[in-house]
């Protein structure tokens, strides 16, 4: 009865972390889905906006978009229970979708430094290859490397042992963590700060 007590107490105590923690979260998805939606509208209805390069910036506003509405609601309820109780299917698809965005939001931030990187440095031979066609084999070459990227560590995933009331990806597995930090993260950042580095010196 007193362990009771004291697990009720605890759970008061939280209470007003969670909420804050919970109401903070949810006013950033919605920050996130609102700005991301009004990008995509924006490019989509402004005719002088249909430039190849928009095309880019209205892919990853798709992308975060996509992580504020499928992504983050599934993390706020994560984070305020501290357990996952919605399945192994769906934790299944919700990490697939978690970790492929967000490797694919970082990817398009590379091709628009690419793309940048060659509009001003090879400008008149660029812009006759700057089509929208072109900008659509960039945009489904990031998608496609995004979920090459992020499927390997979802298998390795279930070759540990993980409970019911969890959601993660364990990275005990060594070639997971250098093939999913290096491939998501460190090279794609690289990339970046190299491509504007030349840009801006």
């Amino acid at each position: 009865s007193s362990d009771q007590n004291l697990t009720s107490e605890e759970l008061l105590n939280r209470m007003p972390s969670k909420i804050l923690v919970s109401l903070t979260l949810s006013g950033l998805a919605l920050m996130t889905t609102t700005i991301n939606s009004l990008v995509i509208a924006a490019i989509i209805v402004t005719r002088k906006l249909h430039h190849p390069a928009n095309y880019l910036i209205c892919s990853l506003a798709v992308t975060d978009f996509l992580v504020a509405v499928l992504v983050m609601p599934f993390s706020i309820v994560y984070i305020v229970r501290e357990s996952w109780s919605m399945g192994q299917v769906v934790c299944d698809i919700w990490l697939s979708i978690d970790i492929t965005c967000c490797t694919c939001s970082i990817l398009h931030l590379s091709a628009i430094a690419l793309d940048r990187y060659r509009a001003i440095t090879d400008a008149v031979e660029y812009s006759r290859k700057r089509t929208p066609k072109h900008a659509g084999i960039m945009i489904t070459i990031v998608w496609i490397l995004s979920i090459f990227i992020s499927m390997p560590p979802l298998f390795w995933r279930h070759q540990g042992t993980s409970r019911d009331d969890e959601c993660i990806i364990k990275h005990d597995h060594i070639v997971s963590t250098i093939y999913s930090t290096f491939g998501a993260f460190y090279i794609p950042l690289t990339l970046i700060l190299i491509l504007y580095y030349k840009i801006y010196k």
